[in-house]
């Protein structure tokens, strides 16, 4: 039964990191972070950036620093998407109802789909259609997340398949 109860707490907090990581990608396009490094999984040449805190008082680089900006975002997708590999691993010995199951997987697929959209946005320099594509995904991902975190608020969730 804990393990029923790790599983909705993942779930939580999938469901909150989703929506952190929109609103960080909300800061990406504002300032046109895409734009600054278009390589992956490096920063150009580095894995931190050099001028990742150049901005004084420190906490502005959050806000107004491209380089943190983008580099905030590509660990909060990646941090996400980590989350949601574990939650799916973490569903599958548990007798789901059939909907929940359905999100969880879904939940996956478009995990994965919403990181490739990012990348895929990053390396081809921003094209509109792409990072508007990459836009929309967030908003499916984070639907997805609340569809799974409802269908598996108040369910009687078995520990084993049979």
């Amino acid at each position: 039964a804990s393990q029923v109860g790790t599983c909705k707490a993942v779930v939580s907090t999938q469901s909150t990191g989703a929506l952190v990581t929109a609103l960080s990608g909300a800061f990406v396009a504002g300032l046109d972070a895409g734009l600054v490094y278009n390589s992956y999984p490096k920063f150009a040449d580095q894995w931190i950036p050099s001028d990742l805190l150049s901005f004084a008082p420190t906490w502005r680089n959050f806000f107004e620093n491209t380089t943190t900006v983008q580099f905030d975002h590509r660990i909060l997708g990646h941090s996400l998407l980590v989350g949601i590999c574990v939650l799916w691993f973490m569903s599958r010995p548990l007798v789901l109802p059939k909907r929940a199951g359905y999100a969880a997987n879904a939940l996956m697929g478009m995990g994965w789909m919403q990181v490739g959209l990012g990348v895929s946005t990053l390396l081809l320099h921003v094209p509109t259609w792409l990072a508007a594509m990459h836009q929309q995904g967030s908003l499916i991902l984070l639907t997805l997340a609340t569809w799974l975190h409802h269908e598996l608020g108040s369910k009687k969730i078995k520990l084993f398949k049979k």
